[in-house]
């Protein structure tokens, strides 16, 4: 049998792209992030992961779409605006990755997205999407960052409730925990489990912040998998790449 559980929320993300208690740790502090103070010129879809960052990274093979989603904030899921589609829905951004919700107070003014995916048994992390968020100007970039980074703080120990939109109104529950703070990268865990008993698996998060970009990130893992620094890894190749260029 396949794990069904990180399908059912890529679906469920899907879906919202056309819908208009606290324990944790917390490390270090939010300081100047970006290294560079300029807008940057490299296409987004050109800083995404490819194959290679997700083997190095994750540890297994992922397959993709063939392109990334590009386009303007409105690409962004937009299924969840208040605490009727998740609860509470200022914890919403930690607890699951690129909404528009989160984005548009930015203000963005570009975006790239790809999904990633292997449903294998076998496999280590079973999911991962990888968002780039192009901001107005670096400030507001680095702004947005340093909110995230409070947001995600007062979110730790906090479990926010999702209901679909679809007839099974199934509730997804993903508790926030282990935030930290470093530099230009914020991270978390997630712990992700819902109504129809799927085994609780875990989700690695973080975000990062480079000149006029935020690179955000998630890896589902399979039931039991120990956490590290998939998520993380990520996020700092997409910077890398940034700044290869720029």
């Amino acid at each position: 049998m396949v794990f069904a559980g990180p399908v059912r929320i890529v679906a469920v993300l899907s879906v919202a792209v056309l819908g208009t208690g606290c324990a944790g740790t917390v490390d270090g502090t939010a300081t100047r992030t970006s290294q560079r103070s300029g807008a940057t010129v490299m296409p987004l879809a050109r800083i995404l992961p490819g194959d290679e960052d997700i083997r190095t990274a994750v540890g297994n093979e992922m397959g993709q779409s063939p392109s990334p989603r590009t386009g303007g904030i409105d690409l962004l899921p937009d299924g969840f605006r208040s605490n009727h589609e998740a609860s509470p829905i200022d914890c919403v951004g930690p607890a699951y990755p690129g909404l528009r919700v989160v984005y548009e107070k930015g203000p963005a003014r570009e975006v790239a997205v790809q999904d990633y995916w292997n449903y294998d048994l076998d496999v280590v992390a079973s999911s991962a999407t990888a968002a780039a968020v192009r901001l107005a100007s670096a400030a507001d970039a680095q702004r947005l960052f340093t909110s995230f980074v409070e947001q995600w703080q007062n979110c730790a120990g906090t479990t926010v409730t999702m209901t679909t939109l679809d007839s099974s109104k199934t509730q997804w529950y993903s508790k926030v925990t282990d935030v930290a703070a470093h530099g230009s990268i914020l991270a978390a865990t997630i712990e992700s489990w819902d109504t129809h008993q799927t085994p609780p698996y875990p989700v690695e998060r973080a975000v990062g912040v480079e000149s006029d970009v935020i690179a955000d990130v998630n890896v589902s893992l399979r039931p039991h998998i120990e956490t590290g620094s998939r998520a993380i890894d990520l996020v700092k190749a997409m910077l890398r790449r940034l700044t290869a260029v720029n």
